[in-house]
């Protein structure tokens, strides 16, 4: 069964001043958040659901049953976002890229198989193109919400372009963000995108490895050089303070200064929300 993580609604919200709020969701196989922001810029619900350990395939059923019992998930905002987290994902420069292809580049990435639905974003400020692939019996669960979402997008969408927009002018710089148990990895060079990849974990070991291993491949010193976290690692985690031993300085992706939390999610680093809010 799902778990709730951590669930906050304020009690302005509901079916109709909804229509003035604006909504994103993350979703994928391992969990779904979401934060609803007032028109006055507060947040007015933030909520999150782990479905790791759940049996093979539940997630689509976990998800189906989310989307029609929580209120939040129900009403009709003024715009909503839908943002998948799934890890088939990868970046083509623009001069490879052939939209007529696409299962081209998933040729060892995919289960033999399994059902997919190709899809492709534009990523101009990296000159380059996001392909990813989800699971059709996951995607379908989008037409359930489609009269209010006004468009969707991969998780890696939003959170290259605010890694972007926060890294260091004149330096490398190394972004990791976790979702429960993967981890994104991205390395810039005075903005310019380096690296990108998507990895899975079971143990808090291969976590560190995967970020050690962009620190090796571009030959930075962890001793030296901060590595910027966001997503869902406590502090008081087995993979937290394996990355304080072999890292030095570790700092924290900041949210948007628009975004104004509820005191009620103080009990969780304003660094947990970073991918919801990347997609503002």
């Amino acid at each position: 069964m799902d778990k709730s993580v951590f669930s906050f609604v304020d009690k302005r919200l509901n079916a109709e001043t909804a229509g003035q709020c604006l909504r994103w969701m993350v979703v994928g196989a391992d969990g779904l958040a979401l934060a609803v922001v007032s028109d006055t810029g507060k947040v007015w619900a933030l909520q999150t659901w782990n479905f790791q350990g759940s049996p093979p395939g539940q997630s689509q059923h976990q998800i189906r049953m989310l989307l029609g019992q929580e209120p939040a998930l129900q009403y009709t905002f003024a715009k909503s976002q839908w943002a998948w987290a799934e890890p088939q994902v990868t970046l083509v420069p623009r001069r490879l890229f052939n939209p007529d292809h696409l299962s081209d580049y998933f040729k060892i990435l995919l289960r033999p198989g399994v059902s997919v639905e190709y899809l492709y974003e534009s990523l101009p400020v990296f000159d380059c193109f996001l392909v990813y692939a989800i699971e059709t019996s996951l995607f379908k669960l989008l037409p359930l919400h489609h009269s209010t979402i006004v468009s969707s997008t991969h998780l890696s969408v939003p959170l290259l372009q605010a890694f972007h927009h926060i890294a260091d002018y004149t330096d490398h710089q190394v972004f990791v963000h976790f979702r429960f148990q993967s981890v994104q990895v991205a390395v810039f060079e005075r903005r310019n995108l380096l690296f990108y990849n998507s990895f899975s974990f079971q143990h808090a070991n291969d976590a560190l490895y995967f970020v050690l291993l962009a620190y090796e491949q571009f030959k930075l010193n962890p001793l030296e050089l901060p590595l910027v976290l966001s997503g869902n690692l406590l502090e008081d985690s087995e993979i937290f303070r394996l990355l304080r031993r072999y890292i030095r300085n570790i700092r924290f992706a900041p949210l948007p200064s628009s975004v104004q939390l509820p005191q009620s999610a103080v009990d969780l680093p304003s660094y947990y929300w970073f991918d919801v809010f990347s997609m503002l």
